[in-house]
């Protein structure tokens, strides 16, 4: 799967948080303050999206709606991956490390961590655990 630029992230989490096809105005309004474009910014950053099959555009009325075509679980979990192929060669322990060990992960983090790893196991029995 492809990767997003970070901007373009920003304007697919939006759309996300909408939970459904949804206008401009209504993505622009699920933005972080940090990312409050102009509208035609915004525009060219769901055009973008709609070239890479992101999104898919239909028009309501006088306005575009904008639907996600990738899942946010599942863009997450490809991104993810990809990162920890690239930048831990694929070892889940040296990124969690990296995290703790540069204050990013904090021990309360550790903590839910160690519970909801406790909690996967216990309710996925069959899976092949090394």
């Amino acid at each position: 799967m492809e990767q997003l630029s970070r901007s373009e992230e920003q304007v697919m989490a939006a759309l996300w948080a909408c939970s459904r096809a949804a206008t401009r105005r209504e993505i622009a309004s699920h933005l972080p303050p940090e990312c409050r474009w102009a509208d035609s910014t915004l525009l060219n950053f769901l055009l973008r999206l709609e070239k890479k099959n992101f999104v898919r555009t239909e028009k309501q009325g006088n306005k575009n709606l904008y639907t996600p075509l990738v899942r946010r679980l599942t863009y997450c979990g490809a991104v993810s991956q990809a990162h920890l192929q690239t930048l831990y060669g694929g070892d889940i322990r040296a990124m969690v490390c990296a995290l703790a060990d540069t204050g990013r992960m904090t021990y309360a983090d550790t903590e839910r961590l160690l519970r909801w790893l406790t909690e996967y196991q216990a309710a996925n029995p069959e899976y092949d655990y090394e």
